[in-house]
């Protein structure tokens, strides 16, 4: 069932990205996309008024609707809606990935039906997974928010021709490198090595993507395998490569430009959905980032002698993270910039071939974090990996191990043995994350 599902699932989401862009944007998208565009154009004074008033309407409706700021929180609505906002939210604790996910149906709405809702999950990349529900409006607001930074550059989600790199773009080991499915071009991170240079280069010429949303890892592998160059003589006009979920290197940033001849936008951003910045990287390097006022409000929390990186989510009205620690760091000052962020990191895993693969590559199904609080991938030695799990409760039951270990060799058993381990815990890494990779290769 779980397998007709996802067939399902996957033709579905093929007929959607095959006619997407015939149809007129606003049947696509929620009416609220397009007033968050318009509050977005607005001045800065405008924008941080809008902002405002948004924390306030989130704050008032949390303590109104949301069982667990109810309880936690030592004001009532009618104090947070009259209340100096700073002393409002001031009043609201620090919040972290284990409490939302220890009582994770307190957090919804209490007028919301989940049924009526989609729900997803993400280990990101510490491999601690946390699941959320929302609305389609709500995906949709996300998208006005990258439509309007991403717009600058002629980016439309549904208009432009995109080549994409990421875990949503995975083949199988025997499978052809690339797909197209509508407007994208779909390029396995698995498969970025020598061996399908050719194919690679022939679907990227027959396609002529006029922008690159990947992991900067990818893109940066895929630069190195084709080097500078390799596109001169093909029609190309690549209007910008638009780079999340991973730091990327000042030298990954050059060769990416040096292919593509563009310019390169890095977002950082979490599947939570309560902070978001953008950077640019030019002729002079990276630029710090942004964060944008109108999509969460950000703070620092000091940890020790850091700024750890805490947000809320303006639009989360069914499931509102509120002072929602990210554990990632970096100094936030009063216009919203921060130099650098730090937490992230790039990991690879090494195949059977000797390739390297992207740690953020490595997923986990949704259903697996009903019994499985904290993962991580281990290497030893090329082409085996292990899989160390921490359950939720006591140990794992036969049918879960199974579970598990079926769904990683469907996926990934044409590039690696896979074992799994139980664990009891998985440590803090030096910079106060757990990471997702821990390789010795």
């Amino acid at each position: 069932m779980v397998a007709a599902h996802g067939w399902l699932a996957a033709r579905l989401g093929a007929g959607y990205y095959a006619w997407r862009r015939f149809v007129p944007a606003r049947l696509l998208y929620h009416p609220d996309f397009f007033r968050v565009q318009a509050l977005l154009a607005q001045d800065a004074a405008g924008v941080a008024g809008e902002a405002r008033r948004r924390l306030r309407r989130v704050l008032v409706q949390a303590l109104e609707h949301v069982p667990w700021y109810r309880r936690s929180v030592g004001i009532g609505p009618r104090e947070a809606a009259h209340e100096p906002l700073d002393q409002v939210l001031a009043c609201f604790p620090y919040l972290t990935k284990d409490e939302v996910m220890a009582q994770q149906r307190d957090f919804l709405d209490r007028r919301a039906d989940p049924d009526k809702l989609l729900y997803a999950t993400s280990g990101g990349s510490s491999g601690q997974g946390i699941g959320m529900w929302r609305s389609k409006r709500l995906a949709d607001i996300e998208k006005a928010f990258f439509t309007h930074e991403w717009g600058r550059f002629g980016f439309s989600f549904d208009k432009s021709r995109i080549l994409r790199i990421g875990a949503d773009a995975r083949r199988l080991a025997h499978e052809p490198p690339a797909r197209v499915a509508g407007n994208r071009l779909m390029l396995s991170p698995y498969h970025i090595d020598e061996h399908h240079r050719g194919a690679i280069l022939d679907a990227i010429r027959r396609f002529r993507p006029a922008c690159v949303h990947a992991y900067p890892s990818s893109a940066a592998a895929l630069a190195e395998l084709l080097h500078a160059g390799s596109l001169d003589g093909v029609d190309l006009q690549v209007r910008a490569v638009l780079l999340a979920s991973e730091p990327a290197t000042p030298a990954q940033l050059a060769a990416i430009r040096a292919l593509f001849r563009c310019p390169v936008s890095l977002n950082y951003g979490l599947s939570e959905r309560t902070n978001l910045a953008f950077a640019d990287h030019g002729e002079d390097g990276l630029g710090g980032y942004r964060f944008q006022p109108l999509y969460g409000w950000s703070e620092n929390r000091i940890d020790e002698d850091r700024c750890e990186i805490v947000g809320t989510s303006l639009w989360n009205d069914v499931m509102p993270l509120i002072r929602y620690r990210t554990g990632d760091y970096g100094r936030i000052d009063a216009h919203g910039r921060c130099a650098a962020i730090d937490g992230r990191g790039q990991d690879f895993l090494v195949d059977r071939a000797g390739h390297r693969i992207p740690g953020l590559a490595i997923v986990i199904d949704e259903v697996t974090w009903d019994f499985v609080r904290l993962y991580q991938v281990r290497q030893r030695r090329p082409g085996a990996i292990t899989l160390a799990v921490v359950p939720r409760h006591g140990t794992l039951s036969a049918d879960q191990r199974a579970f598990v270990l079926d769904a990683q060799r469907r996926r990934w058993g044409g590039f690696f043995d896979i074992a799994l381990q139980e664990e009891s815990d998985i440590p803090l890494a030096p910079n106060g994350k757990r990471k997702l990779v821990v390789s010795a290769l």
